[in-house]
């Protein structure tokens, strides 16, 4: 077996046996990992069959090092930011934490601190935090928080500038995808049906687009896209970067996708959706454009006529 390849399955059965990190700092104040960790480099130079070959991490084959055992805590401590306007969240988990802590800064060389602590949400640590979208300016993060393993997430609104938590809760979220509007109003996001709503059993299915104003009710938030769908279609949302269009991917199983969009200036955000598909394609993901003519000319296929001018 050669050193690369010996190299990767002793670290993957490492990575596998690890139980317990070591922890490396017990305060709530860290600082920003901007980047994936970087392995200290330590060349060692074997000559095989007259051929000088470099290693510059054989340390690393030793699981008893501690430079190596630096490395894997920081590894699995590590989570890449998101930049939402000025702000930086990230998320990073102490050795002897259940749940990794969501930390925000702001700007470049601002301070980090907590926003969202799941471990101390119950006392033996079992509430965990599921997902989490900052909003374009990052003036709010929606987060999604489930209790005893259960992924049932529940979606709750906190103010990144003072962590103040707002009174909007929504439930039903599971592996939720939310889209906030530019001016902070309120999101598109995902749902799953309430109990009593479908068949026993069903609830993890039948998951729907709806719109949410900030301060209003949830149970009244519109329903916007998968009615009458199959059960197993899985909608995601995203917002083009000028905040026009609303584009919808429905994932139907794993071997193929369709997306849907929406001209967000053509009526208000509520409006229902065409169940004509822009395009279908085998399994793709969709990334926000600043406009319909991007992805209909990415794709080469013809603008689909608007319903009142007949136009393109």
């Amino acid at each position: 077996m050669s050193g690369g390849l010996r190299l990767f399955w002793i670290l993957a059965c490492f990575l596998l046996l690890v139980s317990v990190v070591w922890a490396a700092d017990d305060s709530t104040t860290n600082t920003i990992q901007l980047g994936p960790p970087k392995a200290k480099v330590a060349p060692v130079e074997d000559t095989i069959q007259g051929h000088k070959i470099v290693d510059p991490y054989r340390y690393l084959e030793d699981v008893s090092n501690p430079d190596t055992r630096q490395y894997v805590e920081q590894e699995l401590a590590y989570g890449p930011p998101q930049l939402g306007g000025k702000y930086y969240f990230y998320t990073r988990r102490e050795g002897m934490q259940n749940q990794p802590v969501l930390y925000v800064r702001e700007g470049v060389n601002g301070t980090d601190r907590t926003l969202v602590d799941a471990n101390q949400m119950a006392a033996d640590g079992t509430v965990a935090l599921d997902w989490w979208f900052p909003s374009e300016d990052g003036k709010y993060v929606a987060y999604g928080t489930s209790a005893s393993g259960s992924e049932e997430s529940t979606l709750h609104i906190i103010e990144s500038a003072t962590g103040k938590v707002l009174p909007d809760t929504i439930e039903g979220t599971r592996f939720a995808s939310v889209a906030w509007k530019k001016d902070n109003s309120g999101f598109y996001y995902t749902r799953h049906p309430k109990k009593g709503d479908v068949p026993a059993g069903e609830e993890v299915y039948h998951v729907k687009v709806f719109y949410h104003a900030l301060g209003t009710d949830p149970s009244k938030d519109p329903l916007l896209f998968g009615e009458g769908r199959k059960a197993q279609d899985v909608p995601n949302v995203a917002l083009s970067d000028d905040g026009r269009w609303l584009l919808i991917t429905v994932f139907e199983g794993w071997s193929k996708s369709e997306m849907y969009v929406q001209d967000l200036n053509a009526g208000t955000p509520a409006r229902s959706f065409s169940t004509a598909p822009i395009f279908t394609r085998t399994r793709f993901t969709s990334l926000p454009m600043k406009a319909r003519r991007d992805i209909t000319s990415l794709w080469r296929i013809p603008l689909i006529p608007n319903a009142k001018t007949g136009k393109s």
